[in-house]
C-alpha cells in the first residue's frame, strides 16, 4: 500500500537541518556561477538593469509565495506535494519529474562544462598547456557528476555541510573577485572593449535575451522544503531562511555581474568562461605573470570547483526527494521512491549519476564533433553547445513553478484552517498579485527558452537564433523543446505506473500531511 511504504520511508528521516543551514542551502542552491556568466554574455548592459528590476518584479513575490507555502505546509517533498494537494497526483508528477530531471542534466551539462573551463583556465593555460581534450572532458566531468552523487547519498546530517561549506566559499570567491576588479580599475581604469553604456538601456529585445537567465538564477528557495521532514523547526524557520537568503544571494549576484562586465571586452564574454576569464584578466593585471599571480590563481580554480560541487550535490539533494516522495505517494513508480539506511533516496540519486553522465558525454561529444573541421573554433563550440543544454536545464527547472505558483491560492480555499505562520503581505491582492507576477515570469522564460524569437516576432523584433546561440533552429528545437516533450511523456508514464500500482489503496491528503502542519 502506499500509505504503508509512505510511512516506512519516512521513518527514515531524521530532522538535521537548523535555521541557518537552510540559510546556507539556499545560498548554494542559488548562487549559479554559470548561468551569471550567461547573463554578462547574453544581456551586457541590460543584464544586470534587468536584474535588478526582476528583483521587484520576480524574485520579491516568488519568495513571498514559496515562504507561505514552506511554512503551512511542511511536507517532504516540497514543491510535489503542494502541487499535489492543489491539483492532484499527474501536475505534481509533472513538477516533480520537471523539477528533479533538471538537475541532473544541469550537472552534467552547464555544471560540469564550467568546471572543466576553470581547470583549463586556472591550472593549464598559466602554464602554456593545451586544454584536457575530449577523453579528459569527458573523464574530469563524469568524476564531477559522482562527487555530487556521492555527496547526495550520505545522511543529510553530514550532506548538508555541502551547502554550508559551499555558500562560505562562493561568498568568498566572489569577495575575491571583487577586491580583484576594484584594485584593476584603480590601477588601469576602465578596460577597453567593455560593454559600452549604451548597452544599459533596457529594451524589449534584451529583456527577452535574459530573462529565462534572471528567472532561473532566482529560483530555488523551495529546494530545501523538499525536506521539510528533515528539519527542526520549518513552520518558523522556512520564511526567514528565505528572506536572508534572498538578500545574501542578490548581493553577490550583483558583485559578479559588475566584476565581469567591468573586466571583459564583449567579444571575450562566454558562457563556459566568463568568470573564470574575468578572474585571470585582474590576477595577471593586478599581481601580474609570476608565481604569485598562479598561485592566486590556482586557489581561486579551487573554490570555483568548490561552488559549482557544492551547487550540483545540494540540488541532487533536494530534487531527489521531491521525485522520491511522488513515487512513494503513488505518482510514479514505487521503486524510485527507496530511502536508504541514512535516510536519503538512493535509487534517485543513482539515476541522477546515470542522466548527469549521459548528458556528460552527449555535451563534450557533440562539441568535440563540431569542431573537428576546424581546430581553432573548439572553445567557441563547447560554449555553444553549453549553452544549449543549459537552455534545457533552465526551461525544465523553471516550467517545473507552473502549477505551484497558483497553488498557493488553490491551497488558501482547499485548506482555510491550517496555520499559516507566514501570509504573503497585502491581503487578497498582494496574494493574487505575488501570484501574476511570478507566474508570468515562469511563463515568459519557458517561451523564451523553448521557441525563442517567438515572442519578439510578435512584438516587431527581429531575431538570428543563429547569432544568439550558435547553432541551427533545427538542432536547438530537436534538443531543447524535443527533450521538453520527452520529460513530460515520461512523467506521465511514471504517472500511470504509479496509478496502476497503487489502484484501490491510495494515500490520502491527510495521509501525506500526517503530522506536519497545525490547524490555526
Amino acid at each position: 500500500m502506499a500509505e504503508v511504504a509512505l510511512k516506512h520511508e519516512k521513518a527514515k528521516l531524521v530532522r538535521t537541518l537548523k535555521r541557518w543551514d537552510l540559510v546556507f542551502f539556499s545560498v548554494c542552491a542559488i548562487i549559479g556561477l554559470d548561468a551569471v556568466a550567461g547573463l554578462a554574455k547574453w544581456g551586457l548592459g541590460q543584464g544586470i538593469v534587468w536584474f535588478i528590476i526582476f528583483l521587484f518584479l520576480f524574485l520579491l513575490p516568488y519568495g513571498f509565495v514559496t515562504a507561505e507555502l514552506g511554512a503551512a505546509f511542511p511536507a517532504e517533498g516540497g514543491i510535489y506535494t503542494w502541487a499535489r494537494m492543489a491539483y492532484g497526483k499527474l501536475p505534481g508528477e509533472i513538477t516533480a519529474i520537471l523539477y528533479w530531471i533538471s538537475n541532473a542534466i544541469w550537472i552534467g551539462g552547464s555544471l560540469a562544462g564550467v568546471t572543466i573551463a576553470s581547470i583549463n583556465g586556472f591550472f593549464l593555460e598559466p602554464n602554456g598547456k593545451a586544454d584536457v581534450g575530449l577523453a579528459g572532458q569527458i573523464i574530469i566531468g563524469l568524476v564531477f557528476v559522482w562527487v555530487c552523487i556521492a555527496i547526495a547519498v550520505i545522511s543529510l546530517k553530514h550532506g548538508k555541510w555541502a551547502g554550508n561549506i559551499g555558500a562560505w566559499v562562493k561568498a568568498i570567491a566572489v569577495i575575491a573577485f571583487a577586491i580583484l576588479v576594484v584594485a584593476n580599475l584603480a590601477k588601469n581604469g576602465v578596460p577597453h572593449g567593455i560593454a559600452a553604456g549604451s548597452t544599459y538601456a533596457p529594451s524589449i529585445t534584451g529583456f527577452l535575451a535574459v530573462i529565462g537567465a534572471i528567472i532561473f538564477l532566482f529560483v530555488g528557495f523551495e529546494l530545501e522544503s523538499g525536506a521539510s521532514e528533515e528539519m527542526t523547526n520549518p513552520q518558523h524557520d522556512v520564511p526567514i531562511g528565505i528572506l536572508r537568503s534572498g538578500i545574501i544571494t542578490s548581493a553577490l549576484y550583483i558583485i559578479v555581474l559588475l566584476g565581469i562586465l567591468f573586466t571583459l571586452p564583449v567579444k571575450e564574454l562566454t558562457q563556459s568562461s566568463g568568470l573564470t576569464g574575468a578572474f585571470s584578466l585582474v590576477n595577471k593585471t593586478v599581481i601580474g605573470t609570476g608565481g604569485g599571480a598562479k598561485f592566486i590563481g590556482y586557489l581561486f580554480g579551487i573554490v570555483v570547483i568548490l561552488t559549482l560541487v557544492g551547487s550540483g550535490s545540494v540540488w541532487i539533494l533536494g530534487s531527489c526527494r521531491v521525485q522520491a516522495v511522488a513515487a512513494l505517494d503513488g505518482a510514479a513508480p514505487r521503486g524510485l521512491g527507496k530511502f536508504g539506511a541514512q535516510g536519503t533516496p538512493t535509487t534517485m540519486a543513482w539515476l541522477s549519476g546515470i542522466i548527469g553522465s549521459i548528458f556528460v558525454v552527449a555535451v563534450f561529444w557533440i562539441s568535440h564533433i563540431s569542431s573537428a573541421s576546424n581546430a581553432s573554433s573548439g572553445a567557441k563550440t563547447l560554449d555553444n553547445a553549453m549553452a544549449v543544454f543549459l537552455g534545457i536545464a533552465l526551461s525544465t527547472a523553471v516550467l517545473a513553478y507552473i502549477f505551484t505558483i497558483p497553488a498557493t491560492i488553490t491551497l488558501r480555499k482547499k485548506f482555510p484552517d491550517v496555520h499559516r505562520p507566514f501570509i504573503v503581505p497585502g491581503g487578497q491582492f498582494g496574494l493574487w498579485l505575488s501570484v501574476i507576477l511570478a507566474e508570468i515570469g515562469i511563463i515568459l522564460t519557458g517561451f523564451t527558452l523553448l521557441w525563442p524569437g517567438l515572442i519578439d516576432g510578435v512584438l516587431g523584433q527581429k531575431y538570428d537564433i543563429v547569432s544568439s546561440w550558435g547553432v541551427s533552429r533545427k538542432f536547438f528545437e530537436l534538443t531543447t523543446l524535443g527533450t521538453f516533450i520527452i520529460i513530460i511523456l515520461v512523467g506521465v508514464v511514471f504517472w500511470a505506473w504509479g496509478k496502476a500500482q497503487t489502484k484501490g489503496a491510495e494515500t490520502t491528503t491527510e495521509e501525506l500531511l500526517e503530522g506536519v502542519v497545525e490547524e490555526a
